[in-house]
């Protein structure tokens, strides 16, 4: 990590120490907003920072620790697919950089769920089907949308006429995710970005830029409850002592430290390596094994510190399931964990190092 994302990450874990937890969207994105953080990744051609999708993952991660409420990652992907397409889309780039919200779909499209497909060209283009896992739609006025078979992307407008949003049931109350119904639902009013060979390249780059946002929140979360997981063992007392003071407690927060730093050390490997070539081959596989990892790490660190606060670990009072909620969440993000392991698996199977 160069000089500037490490002032970056400082300046933005300020900012996030007193938001909250959960931090609120309310609070939390206008001063996004006012502070430049979307502008991070933007190319300075395009009048950015040109801090590239490292900046994204980095920010995330911040956010990832306080839970914050706001979309930062599904508008990062929007932001991403439109710098593709440069200067073409400077208007639409200093709309989303200054307030308005365009939202994405994080998760794959789901058996049983009509896959979108598309009809026409140009503006006349037309999407139908459904978008699962969709944050902060109720915010947005844009979502970023691609088919089934990968021939085009466009952000589309979402008050026009064939687009319904539902709000889906998640147990996670700090992350807002919403179903959208399209039924041929336009380009007009919004953008095609890409069409044939170019959309594919496009969609690409953004599931892996996907892959890596969603690990560096993980990655973020489960270090922020091990921190809190710690701090509670510290002041809480049992036969007069600190149970921070008990070793067999001692160790397992030890053990709950070396799986992050592991998680952690294949995250910014991948990081310094994956950013550069986002949707080459090698680095979607090096994004899906870091996003993997990172989720698995959250799951167990989220486990383990709800164990150790005891009975009022899952107590409105204390956070602590709040990130458990979270990290159950992240699991089923992306593609989703059981494939995510095939994947790396396969991949394993088939290299020369076995």
């Amino acid at each position: 990590m160069n000089e500037f994302l490490q002032e970056l990450q400082s300046s933005a874990r300020q900012v996030m120490q007193d938001a909250g937890t959960p931090a609120k969207h309310g609070a939390t994105w206008p001063l996004m907003v006012e502070l430049g953080w979307l502008l991070a990744p933007v190319p300075e051609s395009l009048e950015g920072l040109g801090l590239g999708p490292e900046a994204v993952c980095v920010l995330q991660q911040e956010l990832g620790r306080n839970l914050a409420e706001v979309p930062f990652i599904s508008a990062s992907l929007a932001l991403d697919a439109l710098c593709q397409g440069g200067a073409d889309n400077a208007d639409w780039i200093a709309r989303f950089t200054c307030g308005d919200i365009a939202t994405a779909a994080l998760v794959d499209t789901q058996p049983g769920r009509q896959p979108i497909s598309v009809v026409g060209s140009g503006e006349q283009t037309t999407f139908s089907g459904q978008l699962d896992g969709v944050p902060g739609a109720e915010h947005a006025s844009h979502v970023l949308v691609w088919d089934e078979q990968q021939t085009a992307v466009a952000l589309l407008a979402l008050d026009q006429g064939g687009i319904e949003t539902q709000a889906q049931t998640s147990w996670d109350a700090t992350q807002g995710i919403s179903r959208i119904n399209l039924q041929q639902a336009t380009v007009e009013g919004g953008a095609l970005l890409a069409q044939g060979e170019a959309a594919q390249d496009l969609i690409a780059r953004l599931l892996n830029l996907r892959d890596m946002a969603l690990a560096a929140d993980a990655l973020g979360g489960a270090a922020a409850l091990l921190e809190l997981t710690v701090e509670h063992l510290q002041t809480r007392q049992q036969f007069g002592r600190p149970l921070a003071l008990f070793q067999s407690l001692k160790h397992r927060c030890a053990d709950l430290k070396t799986d992050i730093a592991a998680a952690e050390a294949l995250f910014n490997s991948t990081l310094s390596q994956a950013c550069g070539d986002l949707g080459s081959a090698d680095a979607i596989f090096a994004g899906q094994k870091a996003k993997s990892l990172a989720c698995a790490t959250y799951d167990w660190v989220a486990e383990e510190s709800l164990q150790l606060h005891g009975g009022i670990g899952m107590a409105s009072e204390y956070p602590c399931h709040l990130f458990l909620k979270r990290s159950m969440l992240s699991r089923h993000l992306g593609t989703g964990s059981g494939d995510y392991l095939l994947t790396i698996a396969e991949q394993f199977l088939a290299s020369d190092e076995v």
